[in-house]
C-alpha cells in the first residue's frame, strides 16, 4: 500500500473515532433523491429504530411541529447556491417510534456544481437535550424570580396606593376624622373637617400629644374614654355630647356625635384610636328651640280645639235652624201651591160661568174678564214656577245613574205636540251617562228645549220659522272651560251638553242677567213665560256641581252649555 494511502487512512480513521467519542452523528440529504441518509446516532437521535434511510418528507414528521416548518425553510434556503450553503438549526425531535423528545443541533453544508445546483448537502449531529433542558430550568427560574420580583412591587404599590386612598379619603370625607397614636394620643392624621372643629390649623396640632394640642378639651372626660377604648379595644359611641371648645377667640358649647375605634397594626395589637366626629351644633339648638315651640303651640292647639268645639257647636245649632227653616219653607210651599191656586181656579171658573150664561148681558165687561182670566192664568204658572225653584233649591239631590240621552227623549215626547205644532227639527246626539237627580235634570234640559222652540225668527212677512235645535256633547278639561264658569264642585274634566237654537238670540249683555228670577228680554204679549225658567236651570247645574253659560247674538241663535263633572 502506498505509503500516502495509508497516511489518508488513518486520518479517515482518525475523524471516524473522533465523531463517536464526540457522540455525534453524520447526516447526508441526496439533492437527486430527497433521501437522508445517517447513521445509528443520527437515527438514535430522531428515535427512528432501524431505518438509515428514508423519504425528507418523511423525516420532517420526526421533528416537533413547533419546529419543523423553521427546519424545512432553513434546509431549503441552505440549498440554494446565493445562501452560500451554510447550515446551523437547533430544534426538537419527537420520538415517534420510541417515544423520547430530545433536543439536537443540526450543522451542515451544502456544495454546488458549476451552474449552481446542489449535488451534496450533508454535515453532523449534536445533542443538546441536556444543556436546553438545563437552561430552560434556568430561564424558568429566572422568570419565576421575575414574576416574584414584579408581584412584590406590585404589592408595594398597591399597599401605598392603599395607603394614599386611605389618607385621601379622610381628608376628604365630609366629617371631622383624626388618628391618634399611642396612648399619649399623639395626632398622626387629621382632615380639614376636624381642623375646622377644633378651630386649630395643621402646624398647631399634628405630631403633637391631642391634650397638648387643645388643653381645653382636658377635664371633660376625654381621657378616661379613649384610654378605656384604647386599652380595652371596645368601640364607643356617644350621640350629641355637649363639648367646649376654643374657637373664634372663646369658648363655645358645641355638640357632637362622636365614635372611637380602635385601630391595628400587622399584629393585630391596638396602636391607635380612629375618631370620627359630626358637629350638630345646630341641628341641637334648632331642637330644643322647636321643641320650645311646640310646647307653645301645644297650648294654642288646646286653646283652639276649645274654640273649635265651641264654634262647632255653633254651627250645628245653625244647621238644625237651616233644617228647620227648609221644612217650614217645604210646608210653605204646600199651603201656597194650595190656598194660592184655590183663589185662581175660583176666578177661573166664575169667569167660565160668567162667559157661558151671561155673555150677552156683560158687553165690553167680557173683554174686562177675559183679562182678568188671563191674568189669573199667568199667576197660577208664577205660582208654579216659583214652588219649582223653590223645590229645587231646598231638597236634597237624590244621586243615581241618569243616562241623559234617555232623559232628553223623555223631553222631547213631553214637548212632543210643541215640535209637531212648530214642524221643528231636533238633532240628539249620543249623550253621557252620569250620577244625578233624573227629575231636575229633566227639568233643565225641558226649559232649554221649551225656549229653544219658543223664541223662533219671523220672516219679513212675519211669518215664524220652524226651529232648528241641536244637542251634543263632548268632555273638555277644567282649564279649558270658557271665562267666567265656575263649577260648583272641582274636577278634572267635565262633560259639556250643548243646546244650540236657530232663534231670535239676544245682545251677549244681558248673559248674567238671563239667569236670574223673573228677568225677561222679552214682552209678555211677545212670548210668553214667567222668567223663572233658566234660573231653575242654573240651580239644577249648580246642584250637580256644574255651572251654565251662553253664547247668543241677535239673530243668530243662542247656544246654552251645561257642564256636569265627569266622575
Amino acid at each position: 500500500m502506498p505509503q500516502s494511502t495509508a497516511k489518508n487512512l488513518n486520518k479517515r480513521l482518525d475523524v471516524d473515532f473522533a465523531i463517536k467519542a464526540a457522540q455525534l452523528g453524520v447526516w447526508e440529504l441526496d439533492p437527486a433523491t430527497n433521501l437522508v441518509i445517517w447513521d445509528d446516532r443520527c437515527r438514535e437521535l430522531f428515535g427512528v429504530i432501524e431505518r438509515n434511510t428514508l423519504p425528507y418528507e418523511e423525516a420532517l414528521n420526526y421533528i416537533h411541529p413547533e419546529d419543523a416548518s423553521r427546519v424545512d425553510k432553513a434546509v431549503k434556503t441552505a440549498m440554494k447556491a446565493e445562501s452560500g450553503g451554510s447550515y446551523d438549526e437547533t430544534y426538537r425531535t419527537t420520538g415517534v417510534e420510541d417515544g423520547k423528545l430530545r433536543w439536537a443541533r443540526f450543522i451542515g453544508q451544502s456544495y454546488f456544481d458549476e451552474s449552481g445546483k446542489a449535488y451534496r448537502f450533508a454535515g453532523i449531529a449534536q445533542e443538546l437535550t441536556l444543556e436546553m433542558e438545563a437552561r430552560q430550568r434556568e430561564q424558568a427560574l429566572t422568570e419565576g424570580r421575575e414574576r416574584e420580583r414584579q408581584q412584590k412591587e406590585k404589592l408595594l404599590a398597591a399597599v401605598v396606593a392603599s395607603e394614599n386612598r386611605f389618607q385621601h379619603l379622610i381628608r376628604q370625607a365630609p366629617v371631622a376624622i383624626a388618628l391618634f397614636d399611642g396612648p399619649e394620643f399623639v395626632i398622626e392624621l387629621a382632615n380639614e373637617r376636624v381642623l375646622e372643629f377644633w378651630g386649630r390649623t395643621r402646624e398647631q396640632v399634628m405630631h403633637k400629644p391631642l391634650f397638648e394640642a387643645l388643653p381645653e378639651a382636658s377635664g371633660q372626660g376625654f381621657e378616661e374614654l379613649l384610654t378605656e377604648v384604647f386599652n380595652t379595644g371596645n368601640p364607643f359611641y356617644s350621640p350629641e355630647m355637649p363639648v367646649q371648645l376654643f374657637r373664634n377667640g372663646q369658648m363655645e358649647q358645641t355638640y357632637i356625635d362622636f365614635v372611637y375605634e380602635p385601630y391595628y397594626d400587622a399584629e393585630e395589637k391596638i396602636t391607635g384610636i380612629m375618631v370620627v366626629a359630626n358637629e350638630i351644633t345646630q341641628q341641637v339648638m334648632s331642637r330644643q328651640h322647636i321643641e320650645a315651640s311646640e310646647s307653645r303651640y301645644r297650648q294654642l292647639s288646646e286653646d283652639l280645639d276649645e274654640r273649635v268645639q265651641q264654634r262647632t257647636q255653633e254651627l250645628d245649632e245653625m244647621n238644625r235652624d237651616l233644617i228647620r227653616s227648609n221644612q217650614n219653607l217645604e210646608k210653605f210651599a204646600y199651603i201656597a201651591s194650595h190656598d194660592l191656586q184655590e183663589p185662581l181656579r175660583k176666578i177661573q171658573a166664575f169667569g167660565d160661568l160668567l162667559k157661558s150664561q151671561h155673555a150677552d148681558n156683560l158687553g165690553k165687561g167680557l173683554d174686562y174678564l177675559q183679562r182678568m182670566q188671563s191674568s189669573a192664568s199667568r199667576m197660577s204658572i208664577l205660582i208654579t214656577d216659583l214652588l219649582t225653584y223653590s223645590r229645587i233649591s231646598t231638597r236634597q239631590q237624590a244621586a243615581s245613574t241618569v243616562p241623559l240621552s234617555l232623559t232628553l227623549s223623555q223631553v222631547l215626547e213631553n214637548l212632543s205636540l210643541t215640535v209637531a205644532e212648530t214642524k221643528a227639527q231636533v238633532t240628539l246626539s249620543e249623550l253621557p251617562v252620569i250620577q244625578g237627580d233624573p227629575t231636575q235634570l229633566g227639568q233643565l234640559f225641558q226649559n232649554l228645549l221649551s225656549n229653544a222652540l219658543k223664541f223662533r225668527q219671523k220672516t219679513e212677512e212675519g211669518k215664524l220659522l220652524n226651529p232648528v235645535v241641536t244637542i251634543r256633547s263632548e268632555e273638555v278639561l277644567a282649564r279649558d272651560l270658557p271665562s267666567g264658569t265656575k263649577p260648583s264642585r272641582q274636577a278634572h274634566q267635565y262633560h259639556r251638553i250643548d243646546v244650540t237654537d236657530e232663534g231670535i238670540g239676544f245682545d251677549d249683555k244681558y248673559t248674567d242677567r238671563i239667569f236670574q228670577v223673573f228677568q225677561r228680554l222679552h214682552g209678555k204679549s211677545d212670548y210668553p213665560g214667567t222668567g223663572v225658567g233658566l234660573a231653575i236651570c242654573e240651580k239644577v247645574a249648580l246642584n250637580h256641581g256644574g255651572a251654565i253659560s251662553v253664547v247668543s247674538q241677535p239673530g243668530q241663535g243662542s247656544t246654552f252649555s251645561v257642564f256636569l263633572p265627569k266622575t
